[in-house]
């Protein structure tokens, strides 16, 4: 038993050598507890909503640029398998997938260009006419969602922009444009490979070997659109000189007499050159001239078309014709 003054009364020596044990256990389990107990917790911190957003939106991120680099990469590997005729090893070319994760820029800085064409309400140069942009492959977070190809249709009246994914929508709306109207297309990077391939898909009997007036490529990645069908009248093809793992050379025309073909050796790398003020000034210059010609044709029909109708309301048309 224990007393008010705290100590503790034993019946005999060996009640207390019985209970010594027993006290020295608890004692020590105390002591022992108390040092092993762990510390308080600190209070779990809160993520801001601004923190927050940022951290999901970084994950968004992520998982949207593997979609696109996977998707990217079936698209060359399909390309690959094509050209190599079941072949198993590409050598000097490597695997689809190191050329699509080199795309991969190795910073954020977006070089700032000036602006070569006039202002959207002063331009107009695209009406009558199916002028088309195709961008390549687009990484959420890490290109800029304004680059070039996209200022461009922007800026240009009527103009269109469109990714290197959307090949039977583009082919969808040339084929819907009467056939008297040009038909302009303009790709970087995916974007060019995917130009070339609607040239040829539209040059088909099913496509009614629809005729394309301008075919722009920019720095093109991948294996088989080298060679420009013959139903391009003219194509301008563009190469960065630094990023040699990008492009895949010259472009030649399937017909000489049908198709034009000029190869311009670049000194921008992969990522400026849709941005390069040279590149845009001739590519509105060239779509200008195309529209100005066009624009005359239409005023000479359009003469014409009076002047027949001024002669068969005349009084005399019969005998006239006569």
């Amino acid at each position: 038993m224990k007393t008010g003054t705290g100590v503790r009364h034993y019946k005999s020596h060996s009640d207390y050598l019985q209970n010594r044990g027993k006290q020295a256990s608890e004692l020590i389990s105390k002591e022992l507890g108390e040092k092993l107990a762990p510390a308080s917790k600190p209070d779990k911190v809160q993520l801001s909503d601004a923190a927050k957003e940022k951290k999901a939106e970084i994950k968004d991120h992520i998982k949207e640029n593997g979609k696109e680099i996977k998707r990217a990469s079936k698209h060359l590997l399909a390309d690959a398998a094509q050209v190599a005729k079941g072949a198993v090893n590409l050598p000097g070319i490597g695997s689809a997938l190191d050329i699509v994760s080199a795309i991969i820029p190795d910073n954020k800085i977006v070089q700032e260009v000036k602006e070569v064409v006039s202002p959207r309400e002063e331009v107009g140069v695209a009406d009558g006419a199916r002028v088309i942009f195709v961008s390549g492959l687009h990484l959420a977070g890490i290109s800029s969602d304004d680059e070039g190809l996209q200022r461009m249709a922007k800026d240009l009246e009527g103009a269109e922009h469109y990714t290197w994914k959307d090949e039977d929508e583009i082919i969808s709306k040339v084929r819907s444009t009467p056939k008297e109207e040009p038909v302009i297309l303009v790709g970087h990077s995916l974007g060019g490979d995917a130009i070339v391939n609607i040239a040829n898909k539209l040059n088909t009997f099913s496509n009614g070997f629809r005729k394309i007036d301008l075919l722009v490529t920019l720095d093109s990645v991948g294996f088989d659109n080298d060679i420009i069908p013959k139903n391009v009248k003219k194509n301008i093809n563009y190469i960065g000189n630094k990023d040699v793992l990008f492009n895949d050379g010259p472009n030649i025309a399937r017909d000489n007499i049908k198709t034009e073909v000029i190869n311009n050796l670049r000194k921008e790398n992969h990522r400026q050159i849709d941005d390069s003020q040279e590149v845009r000034e001739t590519i509105y210059n060239e779509v200008s001239e195309i529209m100005k010609s066009r624009s005359e044709l239409q005023e000479q029909e359009d003469l014409m078309k009076s002047f027949i109708s001024k002669i068969m309301s005349h009084p005399n048309a019969l005998s006239i014709l006569k």
